[in-house]
């Protein structure tokens, strides 16, 4: 994208931008949330009684989970995207939901420092073509921790690059 010098404002576009083309990973829907309350307790089957030795907490833990899942919000953009489902994420930089940090931090975005843009580029003002380079083999650090790095054309900034991995 092209440089701006607010990087959470270049990180917010972004993520809308993605959420907006729909380019990120969709949660299967998951037929039983159709169903009634009572509808879905029935599908469990009986209720353990108070005297059941065999409950391990199942069904109670099904039906929570049940009414958590069920309670969700129907996504209208990123952040509500990433609360409709929490679990698997949107493997892409809408999951960066934390905004910038200085160090790599979860679900943010953070530069690289000094001494990693010598190691990687031979330099701290690559071009852009070294920056995508880097990406392609790279593709950043950890999972759910986001990068980005400011390339530059004739000495002055030209384009802001984000990379990294949420998602399996």
């Amino acid at each position: 994208m092209d440089y701006q010098p607010d990087v959470n404002a270049a990180l917010q576009q972004l993520r809308r931008e993605v959420y907006d083309r729909g380019a990120y990973y969709k949660e299967s829907p998951s037929p039983d949330l159709d169903m009634t309350e009572e509808e879905f307790r029935a599908s469990l089957g009986p209720a353990p009684s108070d005297d059941d030795d065999d409950d391990d907490g199942l069904y109670e833990f099904s039906i929570a989970d049940w009414l958590d899942r069920k309670g969700r919000p129907v996504p209208v953009d990123p952040d509500t995207l990433i609360a409709a489902q929490p679990e698997s994420g949107t493997h892409s930089i809408i999951d960066m939901a934390n905004g910038v940090s200085t160090s790599p931090r979860f679900a943010t975005v953070s530069p690289l420092t000094t001494e990693e843009l010598i190691e990687k580029f031979g330099t701290v003002t690559p071009s852009s073509e070294q920056v995508r380079a880097w990406i392609v083999t790279s593709g950043g650090r950890d999972r759910w921790v986001g990068t980005y790095v400011v390339s530059y054309r004739d000495g002055q900034p030209d384009n802001l690059h984000f990379c990294g991995f949420s998602g399996d």
